[in-house]
Order: C-alpha cells, then sequence, then structure tokens
C-alpha cells in the first residue's frame, strides 16, 4: 500500500514539474494571428454570409452515415446464416434512408 502511494505521489510530482518547465520554457507571442480565432482556413474578418455552403455539411454527414453503416454490413456478412434477416432488415433501411434523401432533394449537387 505504501509502494502504491509513493508512486502516486511521485507521478503527480513528476506531472507538475513537467507543467511548470512546458510552461517557463513555452514562448509567448501575443500577436494578432496568435490570439484571433481559427476558423478552419476562412477568414474570421469580413461578411458572415460569405460563409460556405450547408450542401457540404450535409454530403459529409451522409458520407459518414452510410460508410458506418457499410461497416455494420460487413459484420452481419461475416457472422453465421442466422444473420440474414437482420441483414435484409438492415439493407432495406439503408435504402430507404437513401430514397428519402433522393426525395427530398438532397443528393443534387448544387453549390
Amino acid at each position: 500500500m505504501l509502494v502504491l502511494i509513493m508512486v502516486l505521489l511521485f507521478t503527480l510530482v513528476l506531472l507538475l514539474a513537467f507543467y511548470v518547465i512546458n510552461f517557463v520554457l513555452s514562448i509567448k507571442d501575443m500577436g494578432k494571428n496568435k490570439i484571433s480565432a481559427f476558423e478552419c482556413g476562412f477568414v474570421s474578418v469580413g461578411k458572415i454570409q460569405n460563409s460556405f455552403s450547408i450542401h457540404f455539411f450535409i454530403m459529409m454527414l451522409m458520407f459518414v452515415i452510410f460508410d458506418l453503416e457499410i461497416v455494420m454490413f460487413l459484420g452481419i456478412l461475416v457472422s453465421d446464416l442466422s444473420s440474414y434477416v437482420s441483414f435484409l432488415l438492415m439493407f432495406f433501411f439503408i435504402l430507404g434512408g437513401f430514397y428519402m434523401e433522393w426525395w427530398y432533394g438532397k443528393l443534387v449537387w448544387v453549390i
């Protein structure tokens, strides 16, 4: 028990020492670019209306969702034959979602 307390204490002292050394040795540049907000490559001054289209975000979201569903498909396909019903339900669920996106016009690539 004493060894555990000593190891924990040593770890905390070492962590605090590294934190203080990092703070002392770090460069403290307070220029305009350093303290301004980073906006993913967009200039953070000017009109806010010149933003990117929300369609890019929707396409990224659909890609992530369908990519995760493909991973789930692979898990179902390598399992036994009794999961064939689950495979069909998931497949029809994906087709239904794809049909809804097409019906609402979200698959049209317009900027």
